[in-house]
Formats: C-alpha cells, structure tokens, sequence
C-alpha cells in the first residue's frame, strides 16, 4: 500500500496554488492526527489553526480515499459526542533496522504499529570500517527475500544503532566512519534503496519509546538506562527527549570511573563500560570460566558464544556465580546513576535492555548504591524501575521518529 505517498505526488503534480494548498493541509492534517492518534475534528481545527468547516471537509475526503478511519466517539462536553478519527492501517510502513554490537534486528511496522512482516534477528558485528557497510546491506536484502517483500512496498526506513550518531547529520563518529567522519550512512541506504532514511542512537530511541509507549509515559523527567553491551544513557527533560547539541548526549558508558583502568574500546581508559556492561559480564565470565570457576554457565553454551543474556538466564535459575557477577555490575552501575540523580533530579529511572530482564538481581544492587551515595532528599522522590517494554517495543518508537521525520522533509520540501 503506498496511499500516503500518491498523496505526496498529487502535490508535485498540482500546478494551481490552490490545488496545491489543499492537498498540502491534507498531509499536515494526516500528520497532526497521527501525532495525537485519535482526534475530534474540533481538536484538530484548533491545532492547525483551520476552520472547522475546511478540516470537516478535508477529514471527508481522506475517509473517502481510505487514510483515515472513524474510530470512536469522545467524551461531549455538551451536545453530541464528537467522532475520534485515526490514520487508517498499513498507509505508511517503515523497515525498522536495530542494530547491536553483534546482532542486527528487523521488522516492518506501519503507521498504527502493527506488524506488517514479522521480525528477524541475525548474527551480525558492526565495525568502524565504512567499507563493511555492505554486510549491513547483505543482512537487509536476506530479510526482504525472507520475507518476500519487495522494497517498493516499504515507505522508509528507520534505523537505530551504537555509537555517536550525529542527530544533524545522520553520521556515525564510532561506527562506519571510514577514513574519516564523512561517510554518510543515511545518505548511503537512501541511495541503495531509494527510499528516506532516518538514522538515530539506540537509547535515544529507547527514551523516545519509554516516553511514548512505556515507563516514561505522563512523567516530565526521567533517565533511561539502556543495559546491553554497552551502556547508555537517554534523557526525558521537561516531557521531551533531550539529544543534546549534535545528538551526542547520555554518554554515560564512557564517563571515566576508574583511573588508569581498563582500556576501553573508545580508547580511554577506567569507562564505566569496562566495569558495568555487557562486554564486562562476558570478558569476566570467560576469563572465570577458564580459571575453573563452578557456574552452570559450563556446559551452556559454547565460551566463544556466551552473551549477557546467558549469564541472566543462569542467574534467574539461581547460579550464585553469576547472582553475584551482576550483583557486583549493579553496585558499580548504581554509583553511576547516583552521580546522575545528583545533576538531573529525575522523577524515575528506568532500567532497560537485556539486563532489564534479570529483574531484582540488577534493581536491588543498584538501589542499595543509590542509598549509598545519593541524597536522601532528591532519592525519596525518585523511583527505579524496569522497562515494560519488549519485542517490538523500541521498534514502536523508531518507527513512530521515522515517521515523523518522513512528514516534516516532505512538508519542508514541500512548502
């Protein structure tokens, strides 16, 4: 279905003004329900600063070409109870591409977040070399072959990942970055695909779901912990996920927190990283495993292949081995956040990724730190939490930020 698009050439075709005009306020009404998901026509005039009669009429004609669907009926407020209406199914579908250290997410999702084609994971490690970026594009066509969907069919293409990825620029400084910081990944799918592409960090794309669909959702300040093999950091200031002056901030991983300690793989040394993350609970594990220390990890799996999620697994199942590996991860963790509460006095914290799933394993030595080390008085009135979200959670938000990318560089084009 590429509805949403015929609409889009309609305005490119149109050569009167006013025909033009009157399909541009049709993508800006279509854009301003999708923003509020289900809205009365009055809210809508008031929003877009129309007349009611022109967004009647404009609602009209996008339920006649099957955009807009009438969902429900609101709450009155004297009178008839007014008609909720809500973007219709499948008018917009974004590949959403989630890539990890060493695996790589997809999944197709459109405009109301159904899953259009079911998701896949496959085994995947991303590289500062730029001219690697075909094993990217080798993992995507494979998925669109699996799936038997032709690229034609997708609207654009929504991609979350590691690193210091440039929010201006769609650049990535840690990952893909060739000789230099030039190589554009955005840029290089769009030409590959010929579709949009919006690239975006993981955890502010973890935030971004949280606020709209998880933990974060009615709150005003919140810290989103993404726990993978990395560490990081998003931030909800004021209602809105704060990205800071080039999308670079929450860093929080690479905060130096032991001097003269490890080396860390961003080249300095003592990062929170090295001592509280994924990569820390596997290095550790190895190296213990090796050493003959007794853990149900033996036997689990291959020592080359041990993942995070297989050190939860055990701990879950009461392993006191690796209870206390990520006891000791959480105590260091929770130093951290402390330091954070300090600045940013946060209503919640929110604790998501893969160490989400080890529950008060990780939440219960990260609160006896902040007990520790955080003021009584901005503690008391901050919760921790784990994430509700999973699955297609965080494919939600970056779907929903691509869309809305997609809507504002075509309404700039088109203006």
């Amino acid at each position: 279905m590429r509805k949403l698009e015929e609409l889009l050439e309609q305005i490119e075709k149109s050569e009167l003004p006013k025909s033009k005009k009157a399909v541009l306020n049709k993508v800006k009404l279509l854009r301003t329900i999708f923003k509020k998901g289900l809205a009365a026509v009055g809210d809508l005039s008031q929003e877009m600063g129309l007349s009611f009669p022109t967004v009647n009429a404009l609602i009209l004609d996008l339920l006649e070409k099957g955009l807009v669907v009438a969902r429900e009926k609101g709450e009155s407020i004297g009178g008839r109870r007014p008609v909720l209406y809500q973007l219709n199914d499948g008018i917009f579908q974004v590949l959403c591409i989630e890539i990890e250290r060493f695996s790589v997410r997809l999944v197709v999702l459109d405009n109301n977040n159904n899953v259009i084609y079911r998701a896949k994971s496959y085994p995947f490690e991303i590289v500062a070399d730029s001219s690697r970026i075909t094993d990217l594009t080798s993992v995507i066509n494979t998925y669109l072959q699996e799936i038997k969907v032709d690229i034609a069919e997708i609207s654009a293409i929504g991609v979350n990942m590691p690193g210091l990825v440039n929010s201006n620029t769609s650049t990535n400084e840690t990952f893909y970055t060739g000789t230099g910081s030039d190589f554009n990944i955005s840029t290089y799918l769009s030409d590959r695909y010929n579709k949009y592409v919006v690239v975006i960090n993981d955890v502010k794309v973890a935030a971004l779901s949280e606020l709209i669909y998880g933990a974060a959702q009615h709150k005003k300040n919140v810290l989103v912990i993404l726990m993978d093999w990395g560490i990081g950091l998003g931030i909800i200031s004021n209602g809105t996920v704060y990205m800071g002056n080039d999308g670079f901030s929450g860093e929080m991983g690479h905060m130096v927190f032991v001097e003269d300690g490890e080396l860390c793989y961003c080249g300095k040394r003592g990062c929170l990283e090295t001592i509280a993350s994924g990569i820390y609970l596997v290095n550790q594990a190895k190296a213990d495993i090796q050493a003959g220390v007794p853990t149900l990890l033996k036997g689990l799996v291959d020592i080359e292949d041990l993942q995070p999620q297989h050190i939860i697994e055990v701990a879950n199942k009461g392993d006191q081995y690796a209870i206390d590996l990520i006891s000791a991860l959480g105590k260091n963790l929770g130093k951290a956040i402390s330091m954070l509460m300090q600045i940013l006095n946060p209503e919640s914290v929110v604790l998501s990724g893969k160490f989400a799933k080890a529950g008060t394993l990780i939440t219960i030595p990260i609160q006896q730190s902040l007990n520790t080390y955080t003021m009584n008085a901005i503690r008391k009135n901050s919760v921790v939490e784990l994430s509700p979200l999973d699955g297609n959670g965080y494919a939600k938000g970056l779907a929903r930020y691509t869309f809305e990318k997609y809507f504002e560089q075509n309404l700039d084009l088109l203006n």
